[in-house]
């Protein structure tokens, strides 16, 4: 039988229909990626994929083995679920997907204490590839903002997400800053270039600044938080970054503001699982501590 690698590659593959996007999903090479489909298409004797002008499409021998595979992944699931529940033991490595908005300005204070209360789990943040796939065994807990997703998971909403426009204030010294919507237009923003998380905040910061031209746009949070801070325009970050720096400006703080729901979910084959588990109801009593900061309604 096939290493169960060629499997988890093959699955990659039929879900995001590109090699590269499978590649930084699984952390392997474009040529790691194509060398694992063509081994399992050698070894099992039949072509899996076709390309067409949208990337890579499932054969009719590929569709028939993926409803195998995922069969067989679901089945590893319940296998850990077992083997972990039989033990008890709050140990091991557990993945959590989340923004790095989330991970870095939000759970880092957190981990001291989790790490005292858990010495023997590991944590592993994906990030990269946010957000990541349960139900591919790409992380065992993921952290969604506006909405839950289309896997069948389990889990509950835990906070809300604060969102604003900020600028520096060498920005506002040398430009001022909008106080009706016409004024926007003589204003630069930065825009985003990510996922389906960012397009949710691009949506509500078109909506408001209209025809304001857009100067840079970035798919790292990082790169447009350094852009902003570096005064080169104005841009919607979470209020948990935003109001992190004191060189930053929120505008119109008591007009100027929406908010998202943060949701945590896992597989329901994983839940329950001692580690899964563990981590899971830490991250939950961490959102509620921190509820109001992750929020970041503006006060006086």
């Amino acid at each position: 039988m096939a290493d169960w690698n060629l499997f988890r590659t093959f699955l990659a593959v039929a879900d995001v229909r590109s090699y590269s996007a499978a590649g930084r999903r699984l952390k392997l090479s474009h040529a790691t990626v194509g060398r694992h489909v063509t081994e399992l298409e050698r070894s099992l004797g039949t072509k899996l994929f076709v390309r067409d002008a949208d990337g890579y499409s499932l054969t009719p021998a590929g569709e028939r083995l993926k409803a195998e595979v995922d069969d067989m992944a679901s089945a590893a699931l319940r296998a850990e679920r077992a083997a972990s529940a039989a033990d008890g033991a709050p140990k091991g490595i557990v993945r959590i997907s989340t923004a790095a908005t989330l991970a870095g300005y939000w759970l880092m204070p957190h981990m001291a204490a989790f790490r005292e209360q858990y010495p023997h789990i590991e944590l592993e943040f994906v990030t990269d590839t946010w957000p990541a796939s349960v139900r591919r065994r790409e992380a065992d807990i993921v952290i969604r903002l506006y909405g839950p997703g289309q896997e069948n998971l389990v889990g509950k909403k835990i906070a809300r997400c604060g969102v604003a426009f900020y600028a520096s204030h060498e920005y506002a010294a040398q430009h001022g800053l909008p106080a009706k919507r016409e004024e926007w237009a003589k204003h630069t923003m930065i825009g985003f270039a990510g996922g389906a998380a960012e397009q949710e905040l691009a949506h509500w910061s078109d909506h408001v600044t209209r025809s304001a031209p857009t100067a840079l746009r970035f798919s790292s949070v990082a790169d447009q938080v350094h852009a902003v801070r570096a005064g080169l325009g104005i841009s919607v970050l979470t209020t948990l970054i935003g109001d992190t720096y004191d060189d930053l400006i929120r505008i119109a703080p008591d007009k100027l503001f929406s908010a998202t729901d943060i949701w945590m979910l896992a597989h329901p084959d994983l839940r329950d699982t001692a580690p899964v588990r563990a981590v899971f109801d830490f991250i939950a009593a961490s959102a509620q501590t921190d509820k109001e900061k992750l929020l970041g309604e503006w006060k006086e």
